[in-house]
């Protein structure tokens, strides 16, 4: 599933070509998308911000009225309109040609932006082959205290105004945890926007076994992780986030950060430390990977 960096990604780019723009008329071919609000009642709102919670994107329009989006495991946005690098190009490997037979909501907007001629038309198309993604259309004074939104933990990378992640709450969130070290960091509710990928990384350059109860960690351990979740998070978002299955930035093209992973996907590999074999287990039914020699 995209975690921070992707997501950050796609709001990046949301926020460089929708910004601006007029929302001139939607389609839904598969209304189950949505899943609660009239996205219709967004027709004629102008987009005046972009937003992530986490994993979840908003999108804020002049009316009072937000689109709120979370793309879980296959969803993709792809921007199509004049104001598209020339040198870009729609993955055909990862999306194909847009609209296709999983394209399940078309939006089409009119540019009101100076970057690009007034009234000139381009299209967002969301496409999702598994349908775990969804859509809601919100009040934008109600985003926060929507559900799911609602429950998300602090998040590791400053955004605005939101509760960001310290070292004082994250130890807070660690202190007398029974849980394993890793599924602590993947509960958006203690922690918003952390994944698989980067959890595995983030252990890795901690040190740290994943299966470690999170309350056990030392105090320095503690700091150590906080700094390399961090650290994991800005490599994801510098290489434009991670491409295993689906996942894509706006114009359709993968990220670069799997040729980066440090353990993640890499089992019986030579750890990069070490030399010894990356071993990968089960925890909580998700794989995991790690070097049972640098990480104690």
């Amino acid at each position: 599933m995209p975690e921070l960096p992707e997501v950050e990604t796609i709001r990046m780019g949301f926020e460089k070509y929708l910004v601006g723009k007029t929302i001139e008329d939607v389609e839904v071919r598969l209304p189950k998308i949505i899943q609660s609000g009239n996205i219709k009642n967004l027709v004629g709102g102008k987009i005046i911000k972009i937003r992530r919670f986490g994993k979840v994107l908003v999108l804020d329009l002049d009316y009072k009225l937000s689109l709120v989006v979370h793309i879980k495991l296959t969803g993709q946005f792809i921007y199509q309109g004049p104001d598209r690098p020339k040198e870009s190009e729609i993955s055909k490997k990862y999306v194909g040609n847009v609209p296709n037979r999983f394209t399940h909501v078309i939006i089409k907007l009119k540019s009101q932006n100076s970057k690009v001629k007034s009234g000139q038309t381009s299209f967002l198309y969301y496409n999702d082959i598994r349908q775990f993604g969804w859509i809601r259309v919100v009040p934008t004074d109600e985003v926060e205290k929507s559900p799911f939104i609602d429950k998300l933990g602090p998040d590791p990378i400053r955004l605005s105004s939101q509760v960001t992640l310290t070292l004082d709450n994250f130890r807070q969130i660690l202190e007398s945890k029974k849980t394993a070290i890793k599924v602590l960091l993947m509960d958006q509710k203690k922690i918003g926007g952390v994944g698989n990928i980067y959890a595995n990384d983030a252990l890795f350059l901690a040190g740290i076994d994943p299966r470690r109860p999170a309350g056990k960690l030392l105090s320095h351990e503690a700091m150590k992780l906080y700094w390399a979740i961090i650290e994991v998070l800005k490599r994801g978002l510098k290489y434009g986030g991670a491409t295993e299955a689906n996942y894509v930035n706006i114009l359709g093209e993968p990220g670069g950060y799997q040729k980066h992973f440090l353990v993640y996907g890499k089992e019986n590999q030579p750890c990069p430390n070490c030399g010894g074999k990356i071993i990968k287990t089960r925890i909580n039914g998700r794989g995991t990977y790690f070097c049972p020699h640098c990480q104690k």
